[in-house]
């Protein structure tokens, strides 16, 4: 077996194993203390809805999708461009990013509702929400990652008369990747949440819908299954971002969002 494919079986071992402890915890503690479904199922009846109503989650999981990797994409492409802005230019360093800092301020899900009523229950309320609130973290990582250049690294290549551009291109962006690709997994599962948010307040398809309506009806299997698949999708883009990053930033070890670098 090659050396990396054991590393990542290995690396994956632990949250696996910890994963189905706690789900067969949960398991038995529901048995055993007889609690009706319609406060807490089983996982085995909740994996049972999911494999029973597939469709039905497949059916509402793609607009949510949709919205979140097309709003993700956006806020990628846009804290990047600001992040550049920021670094290059001073007015927008002095006069915008203080704005853009303080505007995080304001709970994106207390204006949710005010999106419904400019932009309507469509599809837009949500991508939007989605991109704002996957904005920031973008840019503030991505700015980061252009400003944390070495000086003498900086003043050797100018030396060399190096162009700005070759300058950019050469040694900030490269430098900036890990940063970035650190960025874009928090972003991720934030624009997650914008939709979800979003389907909450006004919305006629999507998971967050799905899990309204099943809420309304007192479904919890379906509810805890609608989360399920939602969670698994989360997962698999997150997932995605960090396998690109491998291919990427293969001279540096990847930045873990929650833990620092890898070891």
């Amino acid at each position: 077996m090659p050396a990396k494919l054991w590393k990542a079986l290995k690396e994956a071992a632990w949250p696996v194993l910890m994963t189905g402890l706690l789900l067969a915890i949960w398991e038995v503690v529901v048995r055993a203390l007889h609690i009706r479904s319609i406060i807490l199922p089983p996982p085995s009846q909740v994996v049972e809805v999911m494999v029973e109503r597939y469709d039905l989650l497949l059916e509402h999981l793609w607009p949510s999708l949709y919205l979140t990797i097309l709003g993700f994409a956006l806020s990628v492409v846009g804290g990047i461009v600001v992040a550049v802005l920021i670094t290059y230019s001073e007015i927008v360093r002095k006069g915008f990013y203080p704005i853009i800092v303080v505007s995080q301020v304001v709970p994106k899900v207390s204006i949710a509702p005010l999106f419904v009523v400019w932009f309507g229950t469509g599809t837009m309320s949500s991508l939007l929400l989605a991109f704002l609130i996957a904005f920031f973290p973008m840019t503030i990582n991505a700015a980061m990652g252009f400003q944390s250049v070495d000086q003498d690294i900086d003043k050797m290549a100018r030396t060399f008369m190096g162009s700005p551009s070759q300058i950019f291109w050469k040694i900030r962006l490269p430098n900036a990747l890990p940063y970035i690709f650190g960025g874009m997994k928090i972003s991720i599962t934030l624009a997650i949440i914008g939709v979800i948010v979003s389907e909450f307040v006004a919305s006629q398809a999507g998971i967050g819908y799905l899990i309204k309506l099943a809420g309304g009806l007192l479904d919890t299997p379906l509810m805890l299954g609608a989360i399920g698949v939602l969670s698994i999708a989360g997962l698999l883009l997150y997932g995605l971002i960090a396998l690109v990053e491998r291919r990427a930033v293969y001279w540096q070890a990847p930045i873990d969002t929650m833990t620092g670098p890898t070891s």
